[in-house]
């Protein structure tokens, strides 16, 4: 029977039978408890017990466990391996081992004392620190054991690693030094192993003096561990024990957790596996922790625990027995026997994956069979989800000899056990997702198991050929995210071009092929929480090492087999179908596609250029050719499943007709595509590979022809998703086409993507691929092309557009005299056939008029010129004759109510609205042929179609990696200043070792081409340093053709362009180059084509330049430049002219056959017909209608003599020049010129021409005429202006100069050293209307989304000095008690009693304008801002102009965070900057009076010079409906709070309200920051404070600045009474009291003046002053009092920030001191006429007073007793019961 083989697969059966048996009489073990050598252990305490009374008993057993080992006794005696000692032996064996199960036993879970004896034992007499210390001293291993959790720190040294993996322990990296290295101290973040003394991952330079193949193992002697090695046999055999049964009791806990379950068997949760796991593998914790400790004694002891794990005698021994050898003594082993054989099977069977995948080494249960301890230790960690401490122990024995061969050999044979429990778990996951996360800690830890073999290359290699670890690898992978497949949408069949829906394809197939299955993204729980990630890990980790990724190539199954049905599983996976009507999708959607290109990623595209990388250094041809032939093999079969064919000779007459993919429909995800393009791009320099693919793949132009559809068709659909054509289906387009074009996974996605266009399009007929382009991009619904006969037949048009196969069409040979005589009067006499076209026929020969005739007769009459239609309206959609309109819309059902109804069908409406057109709906399969909708999308589809010309024509061959590095972060940095980290990440990664070759040149490149700007203090939030790109490298080295391919969008490329076209605007000012015209295009420079610079595989991929259907095509958006219907964006026109000049350029550097050249300068030359509906009707060639385009903008810019002669001087034929249209159009004239002396002599002729007309114009007139009355005026008007704005500036910077000199105080000097710029200017984006890095100006301001609730959270505190409420439930048990009130008496109470007391004792009613009000608002914000205007639009269109009551209400979210939002507050404005004059510092009281009465007075003037601005101003701080502040003003109102609602009637000022709401914001955020409640995100609580502050300026009314210069008047100014009123000199009314004030004892009329409010002076005061109201500092509150004077010192922006920091320092210091006397004086009122006459005499000690404000107290008690009569008077009141003092 073989070893672990239960009796029966019953347990009750086995149970049974033993009943059934006669029981054995009690086994009793041959020794007693109270024996010597027994009691001392069984009863020993470690408080209490000598050990010397246990040493003796130590040493028997050691003694025995001596003579055992030393007669050779097998530790486990199995079946038979006893029976050859003798009968003393056998006795004395079974004695050591009863004596042992004594305190190997479950009590071990729970009770520390039997280690402490097995701790005794295993010192076998040596007090324990002396053993371990013992141990230490011989300890030895050839590589470090030290093993770390996640979150560990770590080494890695750069200079002394193999491979980027490798890491040391802090000891090892510090007892080495490493001085000089490139080293780095990292967090690890999965955990990991010290590689220190591991040769293959560190040279033997950087192992510490400890380990490594030098160091020396020193001798010991293992009878020091004699006893260990049982005790550690047992230990585990004890753990294996408690784990067996798992699947038994993982069943009786799924089945209790549903009994226990309420919701019915559908909705039932799933079991939580890893809950589970985790407890049931947590139980022998502290077991596990003490095999550690055993393990880490090191030396002898570390060896035997190795040696018993591998030891198979040892675990045959174990698992032998069954129930036929059971000891009729009735003695009981501690053994893993039959006994639990039958569970370990079951717990066996749970990990096999499953009869759908079909792993080669564990297809049964047989494969699962341990044959030693490892074994079964290794499937414990995997069928326990990998626990930490188990982990750890398993890994700290990888320095023994042969445990780590042994341990990786089982691990990896085992591998898809891994993928199984992992799965499980994700599944269990997916229903628990709102717990705790389980998956990533479990993969954390696996990737812990399998870096610490897999960074071995040599190890790697055996296991590869022992369990064929790759192919392994892949099949897991597979295994995890193919959990579910679906058959796929992509269809190149014609009648599924333009269906709408899935379920209307015909997606039959032939020859009995199945359909093509692929992988879902949904309910894949594997991808969902990212399950895989550690099998990616461990194949990168593979693959590294090059000979094991070059013979995986090699191995059929494994290559060809696993890896190519893993990734013809992702071929066209995760599909998006257009919604072209209906509901759209939520916007907040786009998980899967982040999950899709993550898969991609992750699984394929890094293996793909670690398999590439691989094959290019070992430059092992054959393996290139495998690589390609399994890619080349599996496309064919897609093809042939998406486009089925009836047999092989009809293959390339349907393939090679193909012209575009689904209009509707598009996957991202074309691995094979990308795994070809990259064979293509990188194996091309191996020797003889490129002879392979010319014998094997080039010659097969069907082939290409159909390889390049679904590539292409990629780029359309983002052209699509950027013009908004797949809007309804929110974030999953959206994000599928930004995450296409990120910088950092460009190599993986769209680079290979524009090769492969490259370079099918380079061996393709170039005239199907222009009809494939236009037809994929849409262009041939509104530009229809009808070819002249025969065009591009001629032999050099064959050999420049004719693909691989050559062209089946020829000319009949009735027709080949004509034709070649048209083609050569073309070529002869192009010049005649220009001038025709263009009008300059007056002075032609009579010859040359027979010439010009013939032409033009042989191409009507013949038809040899091609006609080209444009057309931009759209059609409308149509409706079947035979069906009402009305049903696609309510339906069949509705209908036959309407029929049975009496309701008349309509009669046929011939236009019918879009939104009724039948064919959006689902209810039909109809095709919608016309994909272009809108007008608006016809300008993105040709700017699409233009931007993939530039990136198909590269500009050199095989760029350097370093130059590869350099142009991506150049082009990055284009965008604007981009912090270190995100420039890092912005170059693209290829393969595991990317970042290793990035980082080689990636700090020398940045300071070569970047500045680095320091970041700004803000107060508000932190800022991160930036990069800057320097001017030079801007000029030289930014290309929008390269950024043209990164950028993310159409948008975002234009608004860089926007940019490059300032710089060159400025560049040509600064160069003194005359302004000619106005707006700048985008500066494109020239390539080179010289054939050096070629790359190999794409010889002929600039031919495309040259072929018709496109030349006319630029021809088609120049010609509708000023088309009414369509309007073409100036990029647009760019890129044509741009294409066009390419052409010509190319034909200039030809320096190939000159008939083919001379064929070449014909194309421009070639007469075609232009037609445009309702305007255009006539021939041109390329070469006339640009001399027309460049005549019109000369003569618009007055420019046309010298460019024309700079044309022909060849001034603009240079890679880059600076201008517009004008400039660009003649750059192509004059390199046209070089080539063409037809064109030339045109060009010569015209610019006669013009120089005639303007000599004659001179000669008639005897003054000189520079130019035509008409321009003469306008540039005489354009110069006045131009004098007049100048003449203003001057005036007004004198002005300027002159009022700072005057009020300020400032010399000449001084104001010239002012810097006038603008002080920390902030940027802002709106996410609305996709503005980013724009200021917030007047004309179009930001506000910051916010959230209007309610809290009075302040306003219900207690008084502090009362004990609070301890348990709010018994509150109502005391409420009544008297004692107990004042817990009732909230902030809110005593708000209410003071405001009541200020109406009393203040009767002026402006004043009440200034009262502090209750407040409650609550904004709160998420940060973002936007345009408030497009807020409101935004807000409305949600709304559908719905008008709310209140319009608070209409609460949206915010399209960044989606953070909701029901207001906008405006963002404070960056006021104009004009300096003042501050004293120096420390400044003094006085001084920042001073300076804040300057401040005030600029608050209270306008803020801007020009009206307009400043009734902008004011609307932006508005209260009034459409206001900037109506909703936060209005919004109280409405306010569910009634507190709030009535708090919101009373009249106070709206700067009023304003300081009240900043006041009550920054009490409560430091309330909720003093008890610890977290924000929801950074500012979420104050990040609108300092706009409130701000806005509260804004609003300010004269007695709100009145209020504020008093209270400084108070704190700071040192003036008397008399300062504060007009002299007697002026003329000013008195000032009105609205009673006057009565008479107090003790007190005079100017004293008592002193005390009251002074009302404002009447309106016929003739002089201004300074103080209209005058306000004591007892009736103000201090609060909102200081922060009214910190509003206008932030408002301002006249002081730098020291200044202002300083100032508020100094009024918070005041502040407090305004709060801290008028307590004490409240407090000296307190005491009592007798005690503050004892108080001025020094006599009264305040308890709980400093010595300073006792001081202070005492002060203000003799200031009261100075006046006796007042003071007597006063402590009457104060005696009075119905008297309060105010």
């Amino acid at each position: 029977m073989p070893p672990g083989e239960p009796v029966g697969s019953n347990p009750e059966k086995d149970v049974d039978m033993m009943n059934t048996t006669k029981q054995p009489p009690k086994y009793e073990p041959q020794f007693s408890k109270t024996d010597w050598f027994v009691e001392p252990l069984i009863t020993f305490d470690a408080d209490t017990t000598p050990l010397e009374t246990v040493y003796p008993a130590v040493a028997y057993w050691t003694q025995m466990a001596l003579d055992l080992k030393e007669e050779g006794y097998p530790i486990a005696e199995g079946i038979d391996n006893y029976k050859r000692f003798d009968q003393k032996t056998q006795q004395k064996a079974r004695m050591l081992d009863d004596f042992l199960d004594q305190f190997i036993t479950k009590k071990l879970y729970s009770d520390e004392k039997e280690f402490q004896i097995l701790r005794i034992l295993i010192a076998q007499g040596t007090p324990y620190l002396d053993f371990r210390e013992k141990m230490s001293k011989v300890d030895f291993s050839l590589k470090c054991t030290t093993i770390w959790e996640n979150d560990a720190v770590a080494y890695r040294c750069n200079t002394c690693a193999f491979t980027p993996c490798m890491s040391l322990c802090e000891a090892c990296f510090l007892a080495n030094g490493h001085i000089g290295h490139d080293y780095t101290r990292f967090f690890s973040r999965e955990g990991g192993a010290c590689d220190c003394g591991n040769q293959d991952v560190i040279r033997e330079t950087g192992n510490c003096p400890d380990h490594g193949d030098e160091s020396k193992r020193p001798r010991y002697d293992m009878t020091d561990v004699c006893l260990a090695e049982y005790i550690v046999t047992k230990l585990l055999v004890r753990l294996f024990l408690d784990y067996r049964g798992w699947a038994r009791r993982h069943q009786r806990a799924e089945e209790r957790f549903h009994q226990e379950s309420n919701d019915p068997p559908i909705r039932r949760s799933l079991f939580d596996v890893g809950d589970f796991t985790e407890k049931d593998a947590g139980r022998a914790k502290k077991l596990i922790e003490f095999l550690q400790e055993c393990s880490n004694y090191g030396g002898p002891m570390r060896q035997i625990v190795s040696e018993v794990l591998q030891n198979k005698g040892l675990y045959k021994a174990l698992t032998e027995k069954t129930g036929e050898h059971y000891d009729e003594s009735g003695r009981v082993e501690l053994n893993l026997d039959w006994r639990t054989t039958h569970m370990f099977k079951d717990d066996r069977a749970s990990v096999l994956p499953g009869k759908r995948h079909n792993f080669s080494l564990l297809g049964s249960i047989e494969a699962t069979e341990c044959f030693s301890l490892l074994d079964e230790l290794i499937f414990w960690i995997d069928r326990q989800l990998f626990p930490q401490n188990l982990v750890n122990f398993g890994l700290s024995l990888l320095s023994e000899p042969g445990y780590r061969d042994a341990f990786a050999l089982r691990f990896f044979s085992w591998y898809p056990i891994c993928g199984k429990v992992i799965s499980e778990l994700c599944t269990s996951q997916s229903d628990h997702s709102r717990n705790e996360d389980r998956v990533s800690p479990a993969c954390s830890r696996a990737v812990h198991v399998t870096v610490q073999m897999l960074s071995s290359a040599h190890l790697c290699k055996e296991l590869n050929e022992k369990c064929q670890l790759v192919r392994t690898i892949f099949d897991v992978t597979r295994f995890l995210i193919c959990e579910r497949l679906v058959d796929s949408d992509i269809s190149l069949k014609p009648g599924n071009t333009f269906k709408e829906r899935k379920r209307f394809l015909d997606m039959t197939t032939a020859d009995g092929r199945p359909n093509w299955m692929v992988m879902t993204m949904a309910n894949n729980a594997a991808i969902s929480y990212h399950g895989y990630w550690f099998v990616m890990g461990d194949i990168q980790n593979v693959l590294t090492h090059t000979p094991l990724a070059v013979d995986a190539v090699f191995d059929e199954a494994c290559f060809g087999g696993s890896y190519m049905r893993m990734m013809c599983q992702m071929q066209g996976m995760n599909p998006m179908w257009r919604i072209i009507s209906g509901d759209a999708q939520p916007h907040d959607q786009g998980e899967e596609v982040q999950r899709a290109y993550t898969l991609e990623f992750e699984t394929l595209a890094v293996t793909l250029f670690n398999i590439v990388s691989a094959i290019q250094q070992d430059q092992n041809m054959e393996a290139a050719r495998r690589f390609f032939y399994h890619i080349k093999k599996h496309l064919v079969e897609w093809f042939h499943v998406l486009l089925p064919v009836p047999d092989e000779k009809k293959r390339d007459e349907i393939w090679g007709e193909v012209l575009r993919a689904q209009a509707y429909a598009i996957s991202f995800h074309i691995p094979l595509h990308r795994h070809i393009s990259t064979a293509l791009t990188h194996f091309t320099e191996l020797p003889g590979f490129y002879d392979y693919i010319q014998e094997n793949f080039l010659n097969d132009e069907p082939l290409l022809r159909i390889l390049l559809i679904h590539p292409l068709r990629i780029q359309v659909a983002r052209s699509e998703i950027h013009c908004n054509m797949w809007v309804r289906n929110g974030a999953n387009a959206r994000m599928s086409a930004l995450i296409y074009s990120q910088w950092n996974v460009s190599s993986a996605f769209q680079t290979p993507d524009i090769d492969l266009i490259r370079f099918c399009a380079a061996h393709v007929d170039k005239d199907w691929f222009m009809r494939a382009l236009t037809t994929s991009f849409n262009l041939t619904e509104s530009v229809k092309v009808e070819r002249g006969k025969y065009v591009e037949l001629d032999p050099e048009a064959r050999e420049l557009f004719g693909g691989v196969n050559g062209q089946s069409e020829e000319v009949p040979e009735n027709k080949k005299y004509v034709y070649r005589r048209y083609r050569q009067l073309i070529q002869d006499h192009a010049v005649l056939i220009d001038r025709t076209i263009l009008g300059y026929t007056e002075n032609m020969t009579e010859d040359e008029q027979q010439l010009r005739q013939e032409v033009f007769d042989i191409m009507i009459h013949e038809g040899f010129s091609t006609e080209m239609t444009i057309d931009y309206q759209i059609e409308k959609p149509t409706v079947q004759q035979n069906q009402d309109p009305r049903i696609p819309i309510v339906g069949e059902f509705i209908r036959r109510h309407l029929v049975a109804a009496g309701v008349p069908e309509d009669q046929m409406v011939d236009d019918v609205e879009p939104e009724y057109d039948p064919s959006i709906f689902d209810d039909d399969d109809v095709e919608r042929t016309v994909v272009i909708r809108e007008p608006d999308w016809i300008d993105p589809m040709f700017w699409g179609m233009f931007k993939v010309w530039p990136l198909l024509c590269p500009s050199k061959r095989g760029a350097t990696s370093e130059e590869h590095y350099r142009s991506e972060m150049v082009n990055c940095m284009a965008m604007g200043n981009v912090p270190y980290s995100r420039l890092r990440a912005s170059i693209s990664e290829k393969g595991s070792r990317g970042s290793e070759l990035i980082d080689k040149h990636f700090e020398r490149i940045l300071k070569e081409i970047g500045d680095f700007n320091t970041p700004t203090e803000c107060s508000t939030h932190l800022q991160q340093g930036s990069y800057r790109l320097k001017t030079s490298i801007w000029d030289s080295e930014v290309c929008p053709v390269f950024f043209m391919m990164r950028s993310s969008s159409m948008k975002q490329a234009r608004e860089v362009f926007a940019k490059m076209q300032e710089r060159e605007k400025k560049n040509a000012v600064d160069k003194g180059l005359p302004g000619i015209e106005e707006r700048f295009w985008v500066p494109f420079r020239l390539i080179s084509f010289d054939p050096e610079r070629r790359h190999r595989g794409i010889p002929r991929i600039y031919n495309l330049l040259l072929s018709e259907r496109f030349l006319i095509h630029c021809v088609a958006v120049l010609a509708s430049e000023h088309d009414t219907f369509v309007k073409f964006h100036d990029g647009t026109m760019q890129l044509a002219v741009y294409l066009l000049t390419l052409g010509v350029k190319y034909v200039q550097e030809f320096r190939g056959d000159q008939e083919i050249r001379s064929h070449m300068i014909s194309i421009f030359h070639t007469p075609f017909k232009l037609v445009k509906e309702r305007e255009l009707d006539f021939h041109v060639t390329i070469s006339s209608f640009m001399i027309r385009l460049l005549t019109m903008e000369c003569k618009r810019n007055d420019q046309l003599i010298p460019v024309f002669r700079n044309v022909l001087n060849g001034e603009y034929d240079r890679e880059k020049v600076s201008g517009g249209k004008m400039i660009y159009l003649a750059r192509f004239m004059s390199i046209l010129c070089t080539v063409s002396p037809a064109t030339r002599e045109l060009i010569q002729e015209k610019l006669e021409k013009e120089e005639r007309r303007l000599n004659v114009i001179q000669k008639e007139s005897p003054q000189k005429i520079p130019m035509d009355p008409v321009k003469k005026a306008a540039k005489e008007a354009a110069k006045r202006r131009m004098e007049a704005i100048m003449q203003n500036s001057a005036k007004k910077s004198a002005q300027t100069m002159k009022n700072l000199m005057k009020t300020e105080g400032m010399s000449a000097d001084e104001v010239s050293s002012v810097d006038p710029s603008q002080q920390n200017r902030r940027m802002y984006e709106c996410p609305i209307c996709g503005e980013g890095e724009t200021p917030n100006t007047v004309e179009n301001p930001f506000g910051i989304l916010a959230k209007l609730t309610t809290n009075f959270v302040c306003e219900e505190q207690i008084d502090a000095s009362f004990d609070p409420i301890e348990d709010l439930l018994e509150y109502d048990a005391f409420e009544d008690d008297d004692h107990n009130s004042a817990q009732k008496e909230t902030r809110r109470h005593y708000s209410n009693k003071r405001r009541l007391a200020f109406q009393e004792t203040t009767p002026c009613q402006e004043l009440a304008k200034v009262r502090a009000p209750i407040v409650g608002t609550d904004p709160k914000t998420c940060g973002h801002t936007a345009h408030i205007e497009c807020f409101n639009a935004y807000r409305a269109s949600l709304y559908d102009g719905r008008d709310n009551h209140p319009d608070t209400l209409r609460q949206v979210h915010c399209p960044m965070c989606r953070h909701p939002a029901n207001m906008i507050v405006p963002i404070s404005l960056d006021k104009p900057y004009l300096p003042i004059r501050t004293p120096p510092t420390p400044m003094s009281y006085s001084d920042v009076y001073d300076v804040m009465n300057r401040l005030l007075k600029k608050a209270r003037g306008p803020v801007y010079e020009e009206d307009e601005k400043n009734v902008k101003y004011d609307a932006n701080y508005s209260t009034r409906k459409g206001g900037g502040l109506y909703e936060l003003n209005d919004g109280r109102k409405y306010s569910a709070d009634s507190t709030e609602r009535h708090s919101a009637l009373e009249k106070t000022t709206t700067s009023t309200y304003l300081v009240s709401l900043a006041v009550a914001m920054v009490e409560r955020a430091s309330l909720m920051r003093k008890m610890g409640a977290p924000e929801r995100r950074k500012h979420y609580r104050s990040g609108i404070t300092e706009h409130i502050m701000t806005a509260s300026v804004a609003t300010s009314k004269d007695i709100d600045f009145d209020v504020t210069h008093s209270a400084m008047i108070n704190l700071f100014a040192k003036v008397t009474e008399r300062a504060l009123t007009p002299s007697r000199t002026q003329s000013v009314s008195p000032l009105p009291a609205p009673s006057s004030p009565s008479p107090v004892p003790g007190l005079t009329p100017d004293e008592l003046a002193a005390l009251a409010v002074k009302s404002p002076p009447a309106a016929q005061v003739v002089e201004k002053i300074e103080c209209r109201l005058k306000v004591p500092l007892y009736v103000l509150e201090p609060k909102s009092t200081m922060v009214r004077m910190l509003s206008i010192l932030i408002d301002n922006q006249s002081v730098t920030k020291d200044v202002q920091k300083e100032m508020a320092h100094n009024m918070i210091r005041a502040t407090i001191g305004w709060v801290s006397s008028y307590t004490l004086f409240c407090l000296v009122l307190r005491l009592g006429d007798a005690k503050i006459r004892i108080l001025t005499l020094g006599g009264l000690r305040i308890e709980g007073l400093s010595d300073h404000l006792q001081q202070e107290a005492e002060v203000i008690a003799k200031s009261l007793t100075y006046n006796i009569e007042y003071f007597n008077h006063l402590t009457e009141r104060l005696a009075s019961p119905d008297e309060e003092v105010r």
